[in-house]
């Protein structure tokens, strides 16, 4: 079947080049959380089918770590000429009992048949080891065949990992952690201060030398999904730093606040589990081959970045600035993940979902680390003695303007600054949301007693 070429421009940016003055434009960063596309992609409605409709938003991303690891040997074009694995890291956040064992039974099930791989060649470790036993000492060992599991365990220490790595030879692997709490332990795979978690990420290289022949000496691709959950305590503990890029690498969700706490998890059907298999055969058997280029998916992620930046500027709200970048890449990957699900096709569905998760992901970021972020940047601009409201140039236009004002002023202010001003009826508009600015007639504005009070604060930066 031909493939439709899906319109990729979007309201929002429609707005900023037509919009008329009286209309509210439509806001990029949500204001409640993102529900799932009413009409989702067929691998996505299998995963989530036995959760309560008020937990399906979360078990969507969270399927993404173990989704992401099965086709991992995939790897696809992003901007600047940039390869990206199917690397996700996700953490679901909730109180205790709230039920986040639901991350261990999706597990079970979604990759159930690397699950049984992982479990033949354990049995065959547990035999190389019990023959190097028998052998005794001062006899010959049985040469390592050098066995790696695709599911490793959070209690996993540095050189484990970086052998089982280096036994996988670039194969994706898992690590699932119930409890994120327990990561903090001595010797852990996650105590460096988070440069593991970086690396895997982007699959970067990572490893360790040593001295000792008994050690393990590793240079290697840190091919290796997380999926973590814990109490807001306990993952704030874990992500200690906002400016230490970890958090943006992360998508963070949580179970809504009225969630139906009586409603069950239902028990797959035979064809649900039918089809749960079918997406494990398709992703299993991605080889690594040619980098695969996916033009319209990488167009509609990047206008979606580009959006964000624009309500940044807008608001003032430079963490949205530095979150966007990774979430619209969490949800390029996402996209390229059902792309491989529908026979490397590109639906007007994969879409969709790809830029959901940007969105989801955004969000959290937002509410859990957006304040921390923006004390981040606050503190750093002011080290290097450059303002951060400086940098910003539509709030600096906003403080340029007089108590009274009209569009004119504000076209000519971006005039003068040398930066274009089409979008600038969109600005005004978003100061409006905020609360800075009142509308008094059609093109007229006036701003409020929190609009002045912003100015003044941020002139006192300045100065």
């Amino acid at each position: 079947m031909e493939q439709s070429n899906p319109n990729l421009s979007t309201d929002f940016v429609k707005d900023m080049l037509a919009e008329s003055p009286a209309k509210e434009p439509k806001a990029v960063v949500a204001d409640r959380i993102p529900k799932l596309p009413k009409n989702v992609h067929w691998a996505v409605k299998a995963v989530v089918e036995p959760y309560p409709e008020d937990r399906q938003e979360v078990m969507a991303l969270m399927s993404l770590p173990f989704l992401g690891m099965m086709g991992g040997d995939a790897r696809f074009l992003y901007r600047n000429q940039e390869v990206h694995h199917l690397g996700f890291e996700c953490c679901l956040v909730g109180e205790q009992s709230i039920g986040k064992s639901a991350l261990t039974r999706m597990q079970n099930m979604l990759i159930s048949k690397v699950i049984e791989a992982d479990n033949e060649t354990r049995q065959k470790s547990d035999e190389y080891a019990d023959e190097c036993i028998a052998a005794g000492d001062g006899k010959e060992k049985p040469k390592d065949p050098h066995y790696g599991t695709r599911i490793m365990m959070p209690s996993t220490t540095k050189a484990q990992l970086f052998q089982n790595l280096k036994n996988l030879k670039g194969k994706r692997a898992i690590i699932t952690c119930p409890e994120i709490d327990s990561l903090n332990v001595a010797n852990n795979w996650s105590r460096d201060g988070g440069a593991n978690e970086r690396l895997m990420f982007d699959t970067e290289v990572g490893g360790q030398d040593t001295k000792s022949h008994a050690g393990t000496s590793a240079r290697v691709p840190m091919a290796v999904n997380l999926a973590m959950s814990g109490t807001p305590k306990a993952v704030k503990h874990h992500y200690k730093n906002a400016e230490d890029g970890l958090v943006t690498r992360v998508g963070f969700c949580s179970f809504p606040q009225d969630m139906d706490e009586e409603a069950e998890e239902r028990a797959r059907s035979k064809k649900n589990i039918e089809t749960i298999l079918m997406i494990q055969d398709i992703l299993l058997s991605e080889a690594e081959g040619e980098v695969i280029s996916i033009p319209q998916l990488k167009k509609q992620q990047l206008e979606w970045c580009a959006q964000q930046k624009t309500v940044s500027d807008a608001s003032g709200n430079q963490s949205i600035n530095t979150f966007r970048k990774r979430a619209a890449v969490m949800g390029f990957r996402a996209g390229c993940t059902l792309y491989l699900l529908d026979g490397k096709k590109l639906t007007r569905k994969t879409l969709e979902f790809a830029k959901w998760v940007s969105e989801y992901v955004l969000y959290f970021q937002l509410k859990y680390f957006g304040e921390q972020m923006n004390e981040s940047i606050e503190e750093n601009a002011q080290m290097m003695q450059v303002p951060v409201f400086a940098r910003n140039a539509n709030a600096w236009v906003f403080c340029q303007m007089r108590e009274e004002f009209y569009y004119c002023n504000v076209e000519d202010a971006y005039t003068q600054m040398g930066l274009k001003a089409t979008g600038y009826r969109t600005i005004v508009a978003r100061w409006i949301k905020n609360g800075w600015v009142e509308k008094v007639d059609k093109d007229r504005f006036r701003k409020t007693e929190l609009g002045l009070q912003i100015c003044n604060q941020k002139m006192k930066v300045v100065s």
